[in-house]
């Protein structure tokens, strides 16, 4: 479902980039939100609502029939979050607002709970126009989540209290907007429910954290020969403050194929290992040096490997190993 989701963004971006080639539309900041609402509209009879906090702009599309019976997206809904993504990108690129990030979130309307999040720095798509970066690299950098709305999982199991204590009806409302209806602190808390947006000001660090955090898991999934003998099961990133410093901390649910020859040190150390890789990679990329150090976690032996800033740069370019992190890390 992922990749063929990502297959229908990435071709909708190689049309957006025609297309804007030979027309310069300008949407004024004023008039941002109802530009998005009446160009999906216009010309995809798409029915969104558009809600923007900070730096970030979030669209809404409910879709009627968004999964199959196997939970896969379906090539209409695939096509339909393509146009809304189309829609959006084109008015950020062409007003005088300043927006960073810009999330999609969708649902089927038949099983509201199941959502699709698709969150896009909005210079990753200028860097792709200009060919800065690669259509490879460009769908690396899209973070894609389906998940159960954190929203209506919570809610779902308060009303339940609620029913269990006898509440009345008419306070069940009251309680849960005074209570329980706060704004999402976290990236995977961003949804929609019950005609009202849950999301948040999108920071750079913390779509970096998670992005790293994707890629690995993706890595793992992609790469045969990692594929055959490890496992990725989850993966979270966080940047955090603590003592003066800034640092990543990756934290990492992963085991080893049943039929699989390695020792368990030698599971976490490929894992340690590619994970460095992949952060130094995306840390690079972006130009990112506000973090004095990477954790990364292994939530089953509790296990830590740091690596400061230095340490994961000269790793990238080969002048340090992994054993010399590894040797640094343990003393």
């Amino acid at each position: 479902m992922k990749n063929r989701a990502v297959f229908l963004i990435i071709t909708g971006y190689c049309l957006l980039v025609t297309a804007l080639f030979g027309c310069a539309p300008t949407y004024p900041k004023e008039k941002f939100a109802d530009s998005i609402v009446r160009l999906c509209k216009d010309e995809y009879k798409l029915d969104v609502k558009v809600a923007t906090i900070g730096k970030t702009v979030t669209i809404y599309v409910p879709l009627p029939e968004l999964w199959d019976m196997t939970f896969s997206l379906t090539q209409k809904a695939g096509e339909e979050i393509n146009d809304v993504i189309l829609s959006v990108s084109r008015v950020a690129l062409s007003t005088d607002a300043q927006y960073d990030f810009y999330v999609v979130i969708a649902h089927d309307m038949r099983i509201p709970e199941i959502q699709i999040i698709i969150i896009k720095s909005v210079e990753d798509v200028k860097r792709f126009m200009l060919n800065d970066i690669s259509r490879g690299e460009f769908a690396k950098r899209m973070l894609v989540d389906k998940r159960i709305n954190p929203q209506a999982k919570k809610e779902h199991a308060i009303k339940e209290v609620f029913e269990k204590m006898g509440l009345d009806n008419k306070w069940q409302d009251a309680v849960m907007n005074d209570f329980f209806r706060a704004q999402p602190a976290a990236l995977g808390d961003i949804g929609y429910w019950n005609d009202k947006f849950y999301v948040k000001d999108i920071a750079m660090p913390e779509f970096l954290a998670e992005q790293v955090a994707s890629r690995i898991r993706m890595d793992f999934y992609e790469d045969k020969a990692l594929a055959d003998t490890i496992v990725v099961k989850a993966s979270k990133g966080t940047y955090a403050s603590g003592n003066g410093n800034h640092y990543f901390q990756i934290e990492l649910l992963f085991e080893s194929k049943a039929f699989s020859q390695m020792g368990s040190g030698d599971v976490v150390n490929t894992v340690f290992k590619k994970s460095l890789e992949v952060a130094a990679d995306v840390l690079h990329g972006y130009s990112y040096d506000t973090y004095e150090y990477i954790v990364l976690v292994d939530e089953t032996s509790g296990r830590t490997l740091k690596a400061t800033r230095q340490e994961l740069e000269d790793f990238r370019k080969k002048k340090l190993t992994f054993d010399n992190i590894l040797s640094r890390s343990e003393n």
